[in-house]
């Protein structure tokens, strides 16, 4: 199986033996040239569309609030009291009704910005995460960033001259392309890439002669394609 699937599955794997933990999920949230870098235990698609469908602004852990520090593992019961945890929206509306209670996030780097995050979940047969879970976890996090950013980073690079030198894109359109590439609608990547609707569109205006194609849905087709036969 390609990277970073495999990977992400691996660093599950290897969480499971240092901790309890009932589900997992790894996302990388940098644009991925080949996939969305998502991968689940006990965690399905549904439940991660939801995440990002609206519900990831109400999360107090989500990673643009730790983006400038040197967090590199929280969990729940650290980002603040488990009474206030218990009473939060994102927790009402959307952890509890999966049956999961306690979180941990481990937050992987690359320059300084956050590329990737391993969430694990406990549900109520678990005590919180201890000090002593969050202690193993910060202990295998450089492995595990080192691991990313030396096999994931130079392989998107490496895709990214590709694209750029194929169909001569601008930076800012490599960065709309990368965005469709995950399957984000508009709405999101608007959204992501700090662009209004219509300078969205017009970026995607841009792309398509250069590549060749019509249509978002012709661009993935086409890109995805020659990658993976590139």
């Amino acid at each position: 199986m390609e990277f970073p699937n495999e990977f992400q599955k691996q660093c599950i794997a290897m969480v499971q033996n240092l901790i309890e933990i009932k589900a997992a999920r790894f996302l990388i949230t940098d644009p991925h040239m080949h996939k969305k870098g998502f991968v689940g235990l006990n965690v399905e698609n549904e439940m991660e569309a939801k995440y990002h469908g609206g519900l990831e602004r109400l999360d107090p852990m989500h990673p643009s609030n730790f983006e400038n520090s040197n967090e590199t593992v929280i969990s729940s019961n650290t980002v603040m009291p488990h009474n206030n945890w218990l009473k939060t929206i994102f927790y009402q509306d959307f952890i509890k009704p999966y049956g999961y209670l306690h979180l941990a996030d481990m937050f992987f780097r690359n320059h300084g910005k956050i590329i990737a995050i391993l969430t694990v979940l406990r549900d109520e047969s678990l005590p919180e995460y201890s000090s002593d879970d969050l202690k193993m976890l910060r202990k295998v996090q450089p492995f595990l960033e080192y691991s990313l950013n030396s096999i994931y980073m130079p392989a998107r690079i490496s895709e990214r001259e590709y694209v750029r030198e194929t169909y001569e894109l601008t930076n800012r359109e490599l960065d709309v392309l990368e965005y469709a590439l995950t399957g984000a609608d508009n709405k999101t990547m608007s959204k992501h890439l700090n662009i209004s609707m219509p300078t969205l569109r017009t970026h995607l205006q841009h792309i398509y002669p250069k590549v060749g194609v019509h249509s978002t849905s012709e661009l993935i087709a086409k890109i995805l394609r020659e990658l993976k036969h590139g």
